[in-house]
C-alpha cells in the first residue's frame, strides 16, 4: 500500500471510531434519560401507592351528584389506575347517569357503575368536586383518601393526609390521563374511549374557556388509542344525546346537571340545561320558571337558579332563571351587566359559564354581602 492509501484508511478508521463513540454516547444518554423517566414515574406513584387504607377495605372512587360524563368516566378510569397500583378500588356513582353518559359508556363497552347511597365509614376518593353539598350522602362521616378536581377548592375538610390534585384545566379526565402518563401506566382502549368522551363533553369539544393545551393533546392521543378516527363526529353524537330530554319531566331536566355551593354562609344551587337554539332555550327557560318554585322547596338551599345555555358553532348564550324573589335580587346585584331581560330570563349573549363566571361571581358578591 502507498502512503495515500494508508491516509485514507486512517481517516476511515477515525471516522468509524468517532461514529461508534457517538452512538455509544447517544445510547448511554438515552439509557440515562429512560432511567430518569422511570425514577420520576416511581416517585410520582409513591404517594398514591402509600395511601393508608385498612386491609381488606375498598376505595370507592366517586364524582358529584347529578353525575355527568366527566365525573363518571374519570371515576372509572381512576379506579382502574388505583387497582393497577395495588389498591382494591371500585368506581361508583351517587345517582343514575344521564343520556349522554349512558351513550359514552355503551360505545366504550363499559357498564354503568353501581350506586353508592351512603358513604359513611367508607374509604372515598373524590373526582371532579370537593364540595360537601355536591357529594354523596354520608361523606362527612367517610374516610376521604384523595381528591382530583379542576374546579375551585370547595368546603371539604379532613384531618388526615390525602392525595390532592387540583389543576386549572378543561376536565378532570385530562388530569386522570396525565396521571396515567406520569405514573407510567398503560391506558387500554376502553379506558381511552371513556376519557376521550369525558374531555370532549366537559370542554364542549375543546371550545370552552378553560381549555388548555393538555386537553387538546389528550383528545389527540386518546382518540388514537380508543380507535376513534373523527373526534368531532363522536362529540356530535354525544351532544345529540345530551340535548335529548325525551321522557324527562321539567324537574328531572333541572336536576340532571345540578350542583350546590356554599359561600359566606349562603348556599345556592345551579342547574345547567342545554338548548340547540334560542327558540328551544326560551321554551326550556319557561319550563324552568314554572318548576323552580316547587323544586326549590325540595333542596336545602338559600338560592336556586336554572341556567339554560346554547353552545353551538362558537355561539355562547345563557338564559338565567331565578327560583324566587331573593334569588333574583341577589343575582341582579351580583350580575348587573346582563344584556336583556325577557320577563323570564336574564340573558347573557357572551355566556355566563357556571364554572368560570356564575359561581365565582356569586361567591365574590356573597363574600361582600353575607347572608343576603
Amino acid at each position: 500500500m502507498n502512503n495515500r492509501t494508508y491516509r485514507i484508511l486512517g481517516i476511515l478508521l477515525a471516522a468509524f471510531l468517532v461514529g461508534i463513540s457517538y452512538l455509544a454516547g447517544k445510547s448511554g444518554a438515552e439509557n440515562r434519560l429512560l432511567k430518569q423517566q422511570e425514577t420520576l414515574q416511581m416517585l410520582n406513584r409513591s404517594s398514591v401507592e402509600n395511601m393508608i387504607v385498612e386491609e381488606g377495605k375498598t376505595i370507592y372512587v366517586i364524582g358529584h351528584k347529578s353525575p355527568d360524563s366527566d365525573t363518571v368516566c374519570s371515576a372509572i378510569a381512576y379506579a382502574r389506575l388505583l387497582s393497577m397500583l395495588g389498591h382494591e378500588a371500585q368506581a361508583v356513582i351517587s345517582e343514575p347517569v344521564n343520556h349522554e353518559t349512558e351513550y359514552v359508556l355503551k360505545q366504550a363497552g363499559a357498564e354503568s357503575p353501581e350506586v353508592l347511597y351512603d358513604a359513611s365509614g367508607e374509604y372515598i376518593f373524590l373526582v371532579d368536586h370537593s364540595e360537601y353539598a355536591q357529594a354523596v350522602e354520608g361523606l362527612v362521616d367517610a374516610h376521604i383518601v384523595g381528591v382530583i378536581d379542576h374546579h375551585g377548592v370547595g368546603t371539604l375538610s379532613t384531618g388526615n393526609q390525602v392525595v390532592y390534585e387540583g389543576r386549572p384545566i378543561g376536565s378532570t379526565a385530562t388530569i386522570v390521563w396525565l396521571d396515567y402518563l406520569n405514573y407510567g401506566l398503560e391506558i387500554d382502549q376502553k379506558t381511552a374511549f371513556l376519557l376521550l368522551g369525558a374531555v370532549l363533553s366537559d370542554t364542549d369539544n375543546l371550545t370552552g374557556s378553560t381549555v388548555t393545551e393538555a386537553d387538546r393533546q389528550a383528545v389527540r392521543t386518546l382518540a388514537v388509542t380508543a380507535g376513534v378516527e373523527d373526534a368531532n363526529e363522536l362529540y356530535a353524537r354525544m351532544h345529540e344525546q345530551k340535548l335529548s330530554y325525551e321522557g324527562m319531566s321539567s324537574e328531572q331536566i333541572l336536576f340532571h346537571d345540578y350542583k350546590e355551593y356554599e359561600a359566606s354562609g349562603t348556599t345556592f344551587g345551579i342547574g345547567i340545561v342545554d338548548a340547540i337554539d334560542e327558540e328551544m332555550a326560551a321554551e326550556l327557560a319557561q319550563r324552568m320558571k314554572e318548576v323552580l318554585p316547587e323544586a326549590f322547596g325540595t333542596r336545602n338551599v338559600d338560592l336556586m337558579y336554572a341556567s339554560v345555555g346554547i353552545r353551538e358553532n362558537g355561539e355562547k348564550i345563557d338564559y338565567i332563571v331565578p327560583a324566587n324573589e331573593l334569588s333574583e335580587t341577589v343575582f341582579k346585584n351580583a350580575f348587573p351587566d346582563f344584556d336583556e331581560y325577557d320577563g323570564t330570563s336574564y340573558i347573557f349573549r357572551t355566556g355566563l359559564g357556571r364554572k368560570t363566571k356564575f359561581v365565582p361571581g356569586l361567591t365574590d358578591y356573597l363574600g361582600t354581602h353575607p347572608h343576603e
